[in-house]
């Protein structure tokens, strides 16, 4: 399995360091140069508390951490443990075990630490493994001698956990009183605000995960929330008019009017502005702007049929001429009605703020289209 790590690292590494793949469209960067600045800023920055990145699904805060981890390993000497529990199964604590710590041979322990990101968190000797797995060793202590032995070499430890809540049902020991994320809290707390031993980034686009994190008064006194949220109009203006210098597309060029069109359906969105992208190789834009209207439309129906769909278009409706609902103004059952709807996409929870939002200006269009028909 180290085996398999290493080389997953190694591509990664290759991949953030080489930028000519031979694709007709790449993946852009837009700007983010004050959320990246926020990241460096805190960095330089004795570790004092843990940094939770929330934001709506696809924002881009995993791109923007790809990023900042690409621009500080050339500027500083850290050691970056990331992991992006969306590759990785866990289903009981033996999983979480096996994902956090793995045997490191000697070979790999001659590599320097501080040029790497490790696709695994901590690496161990088969005899320290042994003694995890059955119990004879804390892996909590174990982690922590490595990030002392880390911070006593001049090197700042790291660690980014994209989609925590992925452990959300996991047990200690299958103990159902002793939830592995409330120890992994503990032990972050533990390692920021107490000792200063290491950076702790959590990400995630789970508005009530975080909520549940903002609204614990242990943690919310220990712990930073930054929303990175999607791009804003003349980013998207800027990359939609030049996007052979963005994302390589030689094929075609949009017009100021072609990328207003754009931005009205989608927004800010990355992920749903490289699939127009893609679209346009193939269509022009009034026919993808259509099969886009279409689709969130398509997604709204499939979501309202069901046994609530007179209460769930009643909610739905108070978005028609505004862009956001405060938690505030509904009632205890229509809460329990937009949740459901935070957990199924339809819409983003800002627990900061108590707000909802639709998932982007795609949603918001697919709202207004299903009660314009």
């Amino acid at each position: 399995m180290a085996g398999v790590d290493k080389k997953i690292s190694a591509c990664y590494n290759f991949i953030m360091k080489e930028k000519n793949e031979p694709y007709r469209k790449d993946v852009a960067f837009i700007n983010r140069e004050k959320e990246l600045a926020f990241l460096k800023g805190r960095l330089n920055e004795r570790p004092e508390s843990i940094l939770f990145i929330h934001g709506p699904k696809s924002s881009g805060k995993t791109t923007l951490l790809y990023k900042f981890l690409e621009q500080i390993q050339r500027e500083q000497k850290v050691d970056v443990k990331f992991m992006d529990l969306r590759k990785t199964f866990t289903n009981v604590y033996e999983d979480f075990l096996k994902a956090f710590f793995q045997v490191e041979s000697s070979g790999e322990k001659k590599e320097s630490r501080a040029s790497n990101i490790n696709i695994g968190f901590f690496k161990i000797d088969a005899s320290v493994e042994k003694k995890i797995m059955e119990k004879r060793a804390d892996p909590f202590k174990v982690m922590e001698a490595e990030l002392l032995d880390l911070t006593h070499k001049g090197i700042k430890p790291i660690l980014i956990i994209d989609e925590l809540q992925a452990l959300d049902k996991i047990y200690l020991d299958n103990d159902k009183d002793r939830q592995l994320i409330t120890a992994l809290f503990n032990f972050f707390v533990a390692m920021t605000k107490q000792a200063h031993l290491a950076h702790i980034i959590i990400a995630s686009s789970d508005g009530y995960f975080i909520d549940r994190v903002y609204t614990d008064s242990r943690l919310k006194k220990t712990s930073t929330f930054y929303k990175v949220d999607y791009l804003a109009k003349p980013d998207v203006m800027e990359w939609l008019l030049n996007l052979e210098k963005y994302s390589k597309i030689k094929d075609y060029t949009l017009t100021e009017t072609d990328a207003e069109k754009i931005w009205e359906t989608v927004g800010g969105s990355m992920w749903e502005i490289l699939d127009m992208l893609s679209l346009l190789f193939q269509q022009p834009i009034e026919k993808v702007i259509a099969l886009y209207k279409e689709r969130m439309r398509s997604i709204i129906v499939d979501y309202i049929v069901r046994p609530e769909r007179k209460e769930i278009e009643k909610l739905l409706r108070l978005f028609l001429d505004r862009d956001e609902l405060s938690k505030e103004d509904v009632t205890s059952d229509e809460e329990i009605l937009l949740r459901d709807m935070v957990r199924q996409n339809i819409l983003y929870f800002d627990p900061t703020k108590a707000k909802y939002y639709p998932q982007g200006k795609s949603y918001h269009m697919g709202i207004r289209e299903y009660f314009k028909k």
